[in-house]
């Protein structure tokens, strides 16, 4: 029922590679972020932090409204680098540890660590979070509710995705590279078949919102079953994801790319999210 509301409230503020039964989806645990040397020398695109949050007693649609609009306000009055930020709820699941994920979007780690000194810094930080945290807790403990990635987009967003009208789709897999495999072997396939794919197949369908993105851990492994990347999925709608998915799945060159990756990671069963735009200064 909580999980519910927080639906509801945050809709006010406007490929999974080869199975591992041995992996926790729901748990972000993680080793050296080495998949970072699929990238350019340049380094990565952006920098993403999930935010583990749990709805309060005194949490309600109004007040949540309240306190997203409040955040954003504060956010508006610091001296700080620019971020983006969205909610993520998951579908299909309940994940324990946590209710819904407050994504944060940084251009860079720096720009994180300037970011959240501002706000801790900030009075009117200090008493958003007195005031609001009986309605939402976020994590802030890096490695324990709150998890950094460095993220890599080796295909831009399209313009036909929007995040709006709310909510958009994405579905997250953690992957953990095979034995003797490792980050040049997947920047192979997604740079030598997955990409020429998905230019091939935007030539067909022109309109699609899809896009993908990879992320490399930036925290310390804390339990058993570590993972080595995050491979993100975008779509604008639910119904789009789910027929994109299932297209590619039934095709020969999808197949293709599915079993490359799976000579390079083995990964967990895709998890599904409902995203919702809470805030947007850089592209997300």
């Amino acid at each position: 029922m909580k999980k519910a509301i927080f639906v509801l409230a945050v809709m006010i503020m406007g490929v999974g590679c080869a199975k591992q039964d041995d992996m926790e989806v729901t748990t972000p645990v993680a080793v050296a972020p080495e998949v970072e040397e699929m990238a350019a020398s340049d380094g990565p695109d952006a920098y993403y932090e999930y935010l583990w949050c749990n709805e309060g007693e005194d949490f309600s649609q109004e007040k949540f409204a309240e306190l997203t609009s409040n955040w954003n306000a504060v956010i508006d009055g610091l001296d700080a680098p620019a971020l983006a930020a969205f909610g993520y709820i998951p579908r299909g699941a309940e994940i324990e540890g946590y209710d819904g994920l407050w994504v944060l979007r940084w251009n860079s780690k720096s720009d994180s660590a300037a970011g959240w000194e501002a706000f801790a810094a900030s009075e009117a930080g200090q008493a958003h979070e007195a005031t609001y945290t009986s309605v939402l807790a976020c994590g802030s403990e890096v490695g324990v509710n709150r998890f950094g990635f460095n993220a890599y987009i080796p295909q831009s967003m399209p313009a036909s995705f929007t995040g709006e009208p709310a909510p958009y789709f994405l579905t997250n897999t953690f992957c953990a590279f095979n034995d003797g495999k490792g980050p040049e072997d997947l920047r192979k396939v997604v740079m030598g078949e997955y990409l020429p794919l998905l230019a091939t197949a935007s030539e067909t369908n022109p309109e699609s919102s899809y896009w993908f993105m990879i992320g490399a851990p930036d925290f310390e492994e804390r339990i058993s079953g570590p993972f080595d990347f995050n491979w993100i999925n975008y779509w604008q709608t639910v119904k789009e994801g789910e027929a994109s998915s299932a297209t590619f799945a039934a095709s020969e060159d999808g197949q293709a790319v599915m079993a490359s990756l799976g000579e390079v990671a083995t990964c967990q069963d895709p998890q599904g999210w409902d995203g919702y735009l809470v805030r947007s200064n850089v592209d997300a």
